[in-house]
């Protein structure tokens, strides 16, 4: 029998994500309404470590700032956004949210986010880890 691999949740969201952007693909080629409610089910992501913090940037063509939501936790970072989408015969708006697992604990306090030519970048501030400390015990 050959070798067969479990998918994990990751596999899993991406081939839905890809199905999804295939029917939405088909439905604007039509001027339908998307059929998986969100005409890019998953923008675009890239993620690098730079001195001391990480920089995500998410591709997003046709949005405008005001549609984009940006919120973080010391593991996680979720965008989300509204667009407006005009088809034949009406129109319709379509939202999308997307978290991301981080590769390192991060400070929520400390985040910059930007948005220019229709991308997003996020810049989040890694949590400083203090090496860990030998405590010496005094007998009275």
């Amino acid at each position: 029998m050959p070798n067969l691999n479990s998918w994990g949740s990751r596999e899993i969201e991406k081939l839905k994500n890809d199905m999804d952007r295939l029917f939405d693909s088909l439905c604007l080629d039509y001027g339908i309404p998307s059929v998986c409610g969100i005409i890019d089910c998953t923008p675009r992501t890239e993620m690098r470590e730079q001195e001391g913090s990480l920089v995500v940037r998410t591709v997003m063509p046709g949005f405008q700032a005001e549609d984009l939501g940006v919120t973080v936790t010391e593991t996680t970072m979720t965008i989300s956004g509204d667009k407006k989408v005009t088809f034949q015969g009406g129109r319709k708006t379509d939202h999308f949210k997307k978290t991301i697992p981080l590769p390192c604990k991060v400070d929520p306090e400390n985040v910059r986010a930007t948005f220019k030519d229709g991308v997003l970048e996020i810049v989040l501030l890694k949590c400083i880890i203090k090496p860990q400390r030998k405590i010496f015990i005094t007998a009275e």
